[in-house]
């Protein structure tokens, strides 16, 4: 038989193995659909912008994978269409501090001191049925509490924590202030509406966390914002900096983090390729982001344990509510008045006559309809304590979901060395974490960035 007989050139190709074409072979896309970068950065929030600026001004290369429409994270503006009235109805302020303004300045946005409540005349009331607290008040947060604060420098800027961890820094919340007689400071403690979930079984090194020195300062008036009241002004301004550079409505659907960073980037026009020397996570590490990204057990074992909570927050109008009130919710049956969940936690009046922005905190995730179903049921017990003749339906005209939020752990996490292994994987892997996992406030995630940006650049 001839070695090239047809019947035998059949046999051999049957026998041998297939081979699937691999997702990271360049040959499989088009040469527009390769992107070569020195940086890929997942999530264009205030980290991820942030990073992205700075490394490009040290001219390195960069790709920003962001899969909402916006930059800009937690940051969330309604443009109210009667009066052109910008409301920011998520993130309100940032610390008034150097690298914030510079990064302000950076963008040709301009900056003015500002302050969180729009309303000194809070009304508290249980929103769930229909009683006021006419005597409730919240006073400044005590001494006891900055005494007690203290005690814990190194969760003012991280959660860097010593060996043996303080047995007391696991306490739930309220245990922690019956121990340490805080009672008088537990009003002002549990009014920081921004921490998300049942804040009854919050670890107290959560609360301090949150509740640092650079959130009080920034209460007592070291607050800054978007100078004409348009917060996402910022991140307009970097989007349009950073140009095809951004891949928005985009995301990561496999990778391989050996050697190069390769990833295979769903976007509205087709699969790109990303090659990269670094990788930036800019997005909560959580599993149900982290999943693409070719864990090996050792990541998969230390970002398992993390976990966020839901929380919303809106705009409405046509509430029947007098406008120059702040609404907060505070249960008349549970201890220190903590709001049951799932609820709304504030309504607070905005610059445009009749707009409220609201926020509002459950345990388990809910849907649109959900979350402004009961907004509407609380607006309506509302209506009855402080306007009885109104009969007002209310009208949701802007929503965002920001799921997972205040990433956190459980204590047996944080006693088995969690922040210690989640600090350790920085730079493993060629992937860096610089999300609000350690700090929650953008000015704090700014800074962190730039302590570690001499680290990033230095493997580049």
């Amino acid at each position: 038989m001839r070695l090239n007989s047809p019947i035998l050139t059949a046999i051999l190709t049957l026998a041998l193995p297939c081979f699937a074409i691999s997702p990271y072979d360049i040959e499989s896309y088009a040469p527009k659909d390769v992107i070569r970068r020195d940086v890929a950065v997942i999530g264009g929030g205030a980290s991820g912008t942030y990073v992205s600026i700075e490394l490009r001004d040290l001219n390195k290369s960069i790709v920003v994978i962001e899969r909402s429409s916006q930059l800009g994270g937690n940051t969330r503006t309604y443009l109210d269409p009667k009066t052109g009235v910008p409301i920011n109805y998520a993130l309100q302020i940032y610390h008034d501090d150097a690298i914030t303004r510079n990064f302000f300045a950076r963008l040709n946005t301009s900056v003015a001191t500002t302050s969180f409540n729009l309303s000194t005349s809070p009304v508290y009331a249980d929103f769930s049925t229909e009683k006021l607290l006419p005597n409730y008040t919240v006073p400044l947060i005590g001494d006891e509490y900055l005494r007690e604060l203290h005690k814990y420098p190194y969760l003012e800027d991280g959660i860097n924590l010593p060996q043996p961890i303080p047995a007391d820094l696991l306490l739930t919340t309220p245990d922690y202030i019956k121990k340490f007689n805080l009672q008088d400071s537990a009003p002002a403690i549990f009014d920081t509406p921004a921490i998300p979930g049942n804040l009854l079984e919050t670890l107290m090194l959560y609360m301090f966390n949150s509740l640092n020195t650079l959130f009080l300062d920034e209460e007592a008036g070291a607050a800054i914002n978007n100078a004409d009241g348009d917060n996402s002004e910022l991140y307009r301004n970097a989007l349009a900096e950073l140009g095809t550079d951004v891949l928005l409505n985009s995301t990561v659907v496999s990778a391989n983090r050996t050697g190069n960073v390769k990833l295979v980037v769903k976007t509205p026009t087709g699969n790109k390729l990303v090659i990269a020397k670094q990788l930036v996570v800019a997005m909560p590490p959580v599993l149900g982001n982290m999943n693409a990204l070719d864990l090996n057990p050792r990541e998969r074992g230390i970002l398992s344990q993390l976990s966020g909570k839901p929380y919303y927050s809106g705009v409405v109008q046509n509430t029947g509510l007098p406008d120059d009130h702040v609404y907060k919710n505070r249960a008349t049956g549970t201890a220190f008045h903590v709001p049951t969940l799932p609820g709304g936690i504030l309504l607070n009046p905005t610059r445009a006559p009749g707009l409220f922005y609201y926020w509002f905190s459950s345990e388990t995730r809910l849907s649109q309809a959900e979350v402004e179903g009961a907004m509407r049921d609380s607006i309506k017990k509302l209506q009855k304590l402080v306007s009885s003749a109104t009969t007002a339906e209310p009208e949701f005209v802007a929503f965002s979901d920001h799921y997972p939020f205040h990433l956190s752990v459980s204590s047996k996490s944080i006693r088995n060395g969690f922040y210690d292994a989640m600090y350790a994987l920085q730079g493993y892997r060629n992937t860096w974490y610089i999300s609000s996992l350690f700090v929650i406030g953008s000015s704090q995630l700014w800074n962190n960035t730039a302590a570690m940006l001499p680290r990033i650049a230095a493997t580049l």
